[in-house]
């Protein structure tokens, strides 16, 4: 999973959307060339709506994996696993969380803003950390300073991550390993009325910048 997240640099965010939205957005994320997406299991409806993501999926032979974030306990870790996720994403770092993602041979990436706390989840077996809220605890210059004395770290920034180019070249040039995207790349008002185009055009020119961005 790792080396699909490095090679991909991006892993792009969908939450609080309905079964046909989210069939829409794994179509054209395929489509696109997109190998992982994150679900955020956040609305009451997340569980359904993430059963009928994988169905279809599995029945259009789609070749995308999918990660679910917002996860906060053990108990949530375990539902998801078992429906079908490929990825375990945390707002935080939990003991629990990191055990059953290990035991299971899930990958776990678990959320931390603090060194300290980005060496312990490091210490419980994640090897790339989200740094969250990224633009909140110092953004690229925090990452470049905590990198200095600890160059292997291997972060991903989620929170303020924008599409523009200075933004993207800003966390590439620290040494972040992929970043994370949600509301820049979808908003709430794109996603009521979302279509197949309009979301490939986004994932397409989210995989141009990136690229472009980092290279």
């Amino acid at each position: 999973m790792y080396s699909i997240l490095k090679a991909q640099g991006v892993l792009p965010l969908v939450t609080q959307i309905n079964i046909e939205t989210a069939k829409i957005v794994l179509q054209s994320a395929a489509d696109a060339g997109i190998k992982i997406i994150e679900f955020a299991a956040r609305a009451d409806d997340a569980k359904e709506v993430f059963e009928q993501m994988i169905a279809f999926k599995n029945t259009n032979n789609l070749d995308i994996r999918i990660a679910v974030g917002s996860i906060l306990s053990v108990i949530d870790a375990e539902t998801y696993h078992k429906l079908g996720a490929d990825c375990i994403v945390c707002p935080h770092t939990d003991l629990e969380i990191g055990n059953y993602c290990l035991k299971n041979n899930i990958y776990w990436i678990p959320g931390a803003a603090t060194l300290n706390e980005i060496l312990h989840a490091n210490k419980l077996g994640a090897d790339l950390v989200k740094l969250f809220p990224a633009d909140k605890i110092g953004g690229p210059g925090y990452v470049k300073a905590i990198r200095a004395p600890f160059p292997n770290l291997r972060i991903m920034p989620t929170g303020g991550v924008t599409l523009e180019e200075s933004n993207l070249k800003s966390w590439f040039k620290s040494g972040v390993v992929c970043v994370g995207i949600g509301s820049n790349l979808f908003s709430k008002e794109m996603l009521l009325n979302l279509n197949y185009e309009q979301s490939l055009n986004a994932f397409k020119n989210l995989i141009e910048v990136v690229e472009k961005t980092r290279n």
